[in-house]
């Protein structure tokens, strides 16, 4: 969510369209955090009152996210102003599921109520009409700034497999790493060298790191806890296979920008990752939780003779469907279809 609301910020709107961006949460504790949205709760309030902006749109995911946008709409509404709301969390559905009557009462009329209920994909906007039928929803898929130069060439002696994403249990850093025992083993028999390249940070970490350990993986391993922007690009860059094996996702950016590298992705077939990894063109989606699967589709790329298609097919993907122009086009369409 927070790499969208960046695009945001970074792109020159078209006139008459201004845009005003007050942030309601931070990464400090949670008294801090509740004096934080107290105050940007009073900005908001009087930015309404005085500026009286047209649109209101809120970026929201689960829990904490939810009932703090969720107070925000209710004030913008009572105010007469049009609200947009940009579903991001990938564990919405769950999360109205396990909530109370009054949480979800709260949910439904949200979504009702909202004037654009902004989906991340098909699968997702179908997922939230479940929830609420007469939500006017629309599908905003994510998007990314397409790099000049794509990826290097495959090197048939080194292979380089990537990981970006933060680590916990629903982003699948220890399946991958279960998997990849068997991929290493291969890649020894054919003189070839792997390399995972784990870039995020998280409360797995340890446990990983110390799972690589007891594989006997180590040598195999990069570890890079949060990466910057350059960093994050050079392992783009340099990657000949993405791999993402989460149990639960909308629509990572992660993925958008590996496809914008013109890199081969294997993920699972969650949320709307179906419609970013097209089964067999560009990569391969598994079930969440198949090792062995993940494993042998790891295989089957690294010894691909078409694996170059592939990256081919990523990148033209990524221009067609998910460039950051397309898409803030699509956004200033329903802007002006508003005012």
């Amino acid at each position: 969510m927070t790499t969208v609301v960046q695009s945001f910020l970074q792109h020159h709107f078209s006139a008459p369209i201004k845009l005003t961006y007050i942030a309601t949460h931070s990464e400090r504790g949670k008294l801090y955090n509740s004096l934080f949205f107290t105050k940007s709760l009073i900005r908001i309030f009087f930015h309404l009152i005085i500026k009286r902006p047209i649109i209101v749109h809120v970026h929201m995911s689960e829990r904490g996210s939810f009932v703090r946008k969720y107070i925000i709409f209710r004030m913008a509404k009572t105010l007469r102003k049009k609200v947009f709301v940009h579903t991001h969390g990938a564990e919405f559905k769950e999360y109205y599921l396990s909530a109370s009557t009054v949480i979800q009462k709260m949910i439904t009329g949200m979504l009702k109520n909202a004037d654009k209920i902004i989906a991340l994909g098909e699968s997702w906007e179908k997922t939230l009409l479940q929830i609420e039928p007469k939500a006017s929803t629309a599908v905003l898929m994510n998007s990314v700034p397409i790099p000049v130069n794509s990826g290097r060439a495959p090197d048939q002696t080194f292979f380089s497999i990537l990981f970006l994403a933060v680590l916990i249990q629903r982003k699948g850093i220890l399946d991958l790493i279960a998997a990849s025992a068997q991929v290493i083993q291969e890649a020894k028999k054919q003189r070839r060298q792997v390399i995972f390249h784990i870039a995020g940070d998280g409360e797995l970490m340890k446990r990983a790191k110390k799972l690589v350990a007891d594989y006997g993986l180590s040598d195999s391993y990069r570890f890079y806890g949060w990466i910057g922007e350059q960093q994050k690009k050079e392992l783009l860059f340099n990657a000949d296979l993405f791999v993402l094996p989460s149990y639960n996702e909308g629509l990572p950016m992660s993925i958008l920008e590996a496809l914008s590298y013109g890199i081969p992705i294997i993920s699972t077939k969650v949320g709307s990752i179906n419609e970013a990894v097209i089964e067999g063109e560009n990569g391969y989606l598994i079930e969440a939780g198949d090792i062995q699967a993940l494993a042998s589709r790891m295989l089957d790329i690294m010894n691909s003779p078409s694996s170059n298609e592939m990256r081919i097919a990523s990148r033209k993907l990524a221009e067609d469907k998910f460039s950051d122009k397309q898409y803030f086009e699509q956004v200033e369409e329903m802007y002006m279809n508003s005012l």
